[in-house]
């Protein structure tokens, strides 16, 4: 399992701004966790206080403490990648290590889970799901060329 920081180079191409979903702290940066899905490589923020169930794998669900899949971003550069040395609490540690074949297929399901509401956004909930989800900026990422000319064509018919 690797964690990470994302670098203050990521931060610059995605302020937030522009990005608001993206998650920024300045002065404590969240921990991310790194899973690779398709080729693609994912940063999973490691967060506290999480309000929603869906799409989260626990460290401490009594504190609301794991990672959030819904703010999982592509790493797209290797330069978004800060290899500083990482402080994480040992009880989040030992709750994630062994874990990555679990964060992978979590990640999996992230992804699955926000296509799917995607294609049922004129749902209340899915579209809180996807305005929530970090995905919305990287569609062209994580959809393949066949499904994103299905979504174009569906749009224009509208």
């Amino acid at each position: 399992m690797k964690i990470c920081h994302l670098s203050k180079q990521f931060y610059y191409d995605y302020p937030s701004d522009q990005f608001p979903e993206m998650l920024l702290k300045e002065y404590r940066p969240y921990i991310q966790v790194l899973t690779t899905v398709n080729g693609l490589t994912f940063a999973v923020p490691l967060r506290s206080n999480i309000s929603h169930d869906k799409d989260v794998l626990w460290t401490d669900k009594a504190a609301k403490c794991g990672l959030d899949f819904t703010k999982a971003i592509p790493i797209l550069k290797s330069d978004y990648v800060d290899n500083k040395r990482i402080v994480i609490r040992p009880k989040e540690f030992q709750k994630l290590v062994g874990k990555d074949r679990i964060i992978q297929q979590k990640m999996e399901k992230c992804i699955k889970n926000y296509k799917k509401a995607k294609s049922q956004s004129d749902i209340l909930h899915n579209a809180k799901y996807c305005d929530f989800s970090t995905l919305k900026y990287f569609e062209s990422e994580i959809y393949t060329t066949e499904e994103l000319a299905v979504m174009y064509a569906a749009s224009t018919n509208e």
